[in-house]
């Protein structure tokens, strides 16, 4: 009982002593997406079917017990495979202090506030597949054991930082120059952790002579980003068979627990239940959840609109191959694709955090064939909707082609 006193007494401390300073902190702190999820979680639950989907971390349903479609999953999903990372989460917030999530240094301990989180504090959730650490120039690997890096001279394979295996490509040039996350995604009203500063803020003398009135439309960040993380067809399976063979050279799956999971399965010689925990809840649930993408890329992208008419690099996001097989080794979902005969698929307009000072070639937009090749066989993966956007229109692509980038082009290499 006195060493349970002695570590809440200074949690409950630090919480009140937080709140007699930034009384409306903790009210704007619940009304951020940081606290409720909302953006991924109702993009994930729409494009698995659940139309006009208006959940929050704090009122996402328990999982369903019948399966037959996808929209059954989704749920369990988000709470087993996607949501490890949230505000009160043990695996970033060992206080169950709210303010201590971020405000604290990486090693979570209870006497080191931190007025600005530190960025090794926002790429603890901020390192995979979304924006985060492209910054540092890191790129997540392919799954299979085949793409593991190679061993160090001492015999053993490099650290993974945040459990993931990267590639090493350049960094974002305000990264080198020594800025932090907080430096652009300014915070001066909790609630509003979106707002940032745009690249004008700063670079308000941008040369006219390099930046075409026909460009206008472009976001700075389809010229100036040197790469962006392209992850095509995310296959998922939860399976509550114990059937771990298939999985040895899948062990790292970017998922902590099941890597341990695996290895402790694929090592004993009595059966393991497939269990997996439920991360709002903290307690272990059946089936197990696997994923895998068929390929990742940083060479290729393709150009949409924003919501706002700006062009944008987009990011293929949220396409799925969905499978699920109950406990009696029964398919009930078998790599479905489709809802309502519509490919499960969406993009998204991004800002990659890879900028470098030159710029993309004009070539890597106008000859782009991911875009302008109607036989491309990657046409048959780019067939989803567009959100918060719309896909280029013929006469956007037509330009792409025009006279007038022929004649732009011929004076720059003449």
């Amino acid at each position: 009982m006195i060493k349970l006193l002695l570590l809440i007494i200074p949690i409950l401390l630090v919480s009140n002593s937080c709140l007699k300073c930034h009384p409306k902190k903790m009210d704007q702190c619940k009304q951020s997406n940081h606290f409720t999820l909302k953006n991924s979680i109702n993009i994930t639950r729409q494009t698995w079917g659940i139309k006009d989907s208006n959940t929050t971390l704090q009122t996402l349903p328990q999982s369903k017990n019948s399966i037959t479609k996808p929209a059954d999953l989704v749920d369990d999903f988000l709470r087993r495979k996607c949501l490890k990372c949230h505000l009160n989460s043990k695996t970033i917030n060992k206080t169950n202090n709210l303010c201590l999530s971020c405000h604290n240094n990486h090693k979570n301990k209870l006497d080191s506030y931190k007025a600005k989180p530190t960025q090794d504090k926002c790429l603890k959730c901020h390192n995979n597949e979304f924006i985060g650490t492209d910054y540092k120039g890191l790129f997540p690997h392919d799954f299979d054991k085949a793409y593991r890096s190679p061993i160090t001279k001492d015999g053993y394979y490099p650290n993974r930082p945040y459990g993931i295996d990267f590639h090493h490509l350049s960094s974002d040039i305000h990264y080198q120059k020594g800025m932090s996350c907080i430096d652009c995604h300014k915070n001066s009203k909790m609630g509003k952790w979106e707002d940032k500063v745009n690249c004008t803020s700063c670079h308000s003398n941008l040369s006219k002579q390099n930046h075409k009135n026909y460009h206008n439309n472009l976001s700075c960040s389809s010229c100036h980003s040197s790469w962006n993380i392209s992850s095509y067809e995310l296959n998922v399976l939860r399976d509550d068979t114990p059937n771990y063979k298939q999985w040895k050279r899948l062990q790292v799956q970017e998922d902590r627990y099941l890597e341990k999971f695996l290895k402790k399965a694929l090592k004993s010689k009595k059966t393991i239940e497939p269990k997996m925990p439920d991360y709002l809840t903290n307690k272990l649930k059946n089936g197990i959840w696997y994923s895998g993408y068929k390929f990742r890329r940083w060479e290729n992208f393709f150009l949409v609109n924003d919501e706002f008419g700006k062009i944008k690099i987009a990011k293929p996001m949220f396409q799925y191959r969905i499978s699920y097989k109950d406990k009696n080794g029964t398919m009930i979902l078998d790599d479905q694709n489709k809802i309502d005969n519509n490919k499960i698929e969406a993009f998204l307009p991004k800002v990659p955090h890879t900028i470098t000072k030159k710029a993309k070639s004009c070539q890597m937009c106008h000859n782009n064939k991911i875009m302008l090749d109607k036989n491309l066989i990657n046409k048959n993966i780019l067939k989803g909707k567009v959100l918060k956007g719309t896909p280029l229109s013929l006469q956007q692509l037509n330009k792409l082609q025009s006279k007038k980038y022929k004649q732009e082009r011929a004076k720059n290499l003449y």
